[in-house]
């Protein structure tokens, strides 16, 4: 009798119902902060992972479906999605975009023992942002994760460190290489945490728990700009209600990771759901231009078997803004201006590189929205906003509760 191969399911009516309702619901979220929708091959060259997640790492060691095809070329099936998308934006110039914002929905490959809510086909929701290197981006992925997890009302709690940068980590990973090199003794695992010590924090041996628990911590190593960064996130996240802990531990598996990583856990439930980070260096390390990003991954499987139901919501935005404003010390007025819109369902994106007003305007411009919400000192204290035409170049003073009818 034919059947499927090991770790790999069908997805039957009435289930692929539900299915087809989250996607809806993970797309609309991404919509409504400016995301677009990137669809790449589910066959990429080996190399791409093996140089972007590590060769150290177990997805490339010993987890990827690879083969060799007709023409001598290795291949593999994508187990992850970053790295593809990162190989888009420089392979058709999307760099160009000077705040470039992608998400997308696929099945993902990983030859790993198949468990409950976990198999070698499985499905994954992400975005990845381009082109902000400040804090301001962190947060805002960081509310996009939890924009997703109110609309399907499951409790979530973000797990959150930083892995500072090219300054200061590497001082911090020597001091872990010779913490580890003198807690463990000589075994299967030793070489890796040699090479890349960070790989401790995701060990699951019983007997390395107390090690991990001693070992030192990289928020001691952070470099200033790595502190303030991190500094800022946390700060900003608590004031924005993102529920947060702060996780001296928490490394990711992946070495493309730089500054802000995070893992988001549901209810009782002791895997992640969801999970992701900076990498910052990405893009260049694949021979494109120094575009810092971030992004997160959502596991579909693990996340539907939390799900008794998905909620039924309109597929698009009603209408989509640019939110500019006349300087930085209006971020924060707009990033909670612009969330109680997206609860209305209408769509905002942000330059969140703060520049100057008539550089949020070009960025508008360029992703072709229309319709610019501008947010100064004087219009928040008398609770308006100036709503700009970019076409006629028309603009008039609107109250904010007015952008809810327009």
């Amino acid at each position: 009798m034919v059947r499927n191969p090991k770790g790999m399911r069908d997805i039957l009516p009435p289930e692929t119902f539900k299915w087809r309702r989250l996607e809806i619901l993970l797309s609309k979220a991404a919509l409504l902060y400016g995301y677009g929708e990137i669809r790449t091959p589910i066959l990429e060259f080996s190399e791409l992972f093996r140089k972007g997640l590590g060769d150290e790492s177990d997805v490339a060691l010993k987890e990827m479906y690879e083969f060799e095809d007709k023409n001598g070329d290795v291949l593999s099936l994508r187990p992850e999605g970053t790295a593809p998308v990162a190989r888009a934006v420089i392979q058709h110039h999307l760099y160009d975009i000077p705040v470039l914002r992608l998400f997308y929905t696929g099945p993902m490959f990983r030859r790993e023992r198949p468990q409950a809510g976990r198999y070698r086909q499985f499905h994954q929701f992400g975005i990845e942002a381009f082109g902000v290197s400040q804090p301001y981006m962190d947060i805002e992925v960081l509310l996009v994760v939890k924009r997703i997890f109110s609309l399907l009302n499951l409790p979530l709690t973000i797990h959150i460190n930083s892995l500072g940068c090219d300054e200061c980590r590497p001082i911090y990973m020597e001091q872990l290489r010779n913490f580890v090199l003198s807690a463990i003794p000589e075994d299967e695992e030793i070489e890796r945490f040699k090479k890349n010590p960070l790989k401790l924090f995701d060990s699951k041996r019983p007997e390395h728990a107390e090690v991990k628990a001693e070992a030192p911590k990289i928020s001691e190593y952070l470099c200033p700009a790595c502190k303030d960064h991190y500094a800022h996130v946390i700060r900003a996240a608590k004031l924005f209600g993102v529920p947060i802990v702060e996780d001296p531990q928490l490394a990711r598996g992946f070495d493309y990771y730089t500054r802000t990583v995070f893992e988001g856990y549901v209810g009782e439930f002791n895997l992640a759901v969801v999970g992701g980070g900076r990498y910052d260096h990405l893009v260049s390390f694949y021979g494109g231009p120094d575009v810092p990003g971030i992004g997160f991954a959502i596991g579909l499987e693990r996340l539907i078997t939390s799900l008794e139901k998905v909620p039924i919501i309109d597929p698009e935005p009603k209408k989509t803004y640019f939110l500019a404003t006349t300087g930085e010390d209006m971020i924060e007025p707009a990033f909670q201006l612009a969330e109680k819109l997206r609860d209305h369902g209408i769509g905002i994106i942000m330059d969140l590189r703060q520049g100057k007003l008539q550089k949020q305007l070009k960025l508008a411009n360029k992703v072709e929205v229309r319709y610019v919400l501008i947010l100064g000192e004087e219009e928040q204290r008398n609770h308006v906003i100036t709503l700009r035409d970019m076409v006629t170049g028309e603009q008039r003073i609107v109250a904010q509760e007015a952008v809810l009818g327009e």
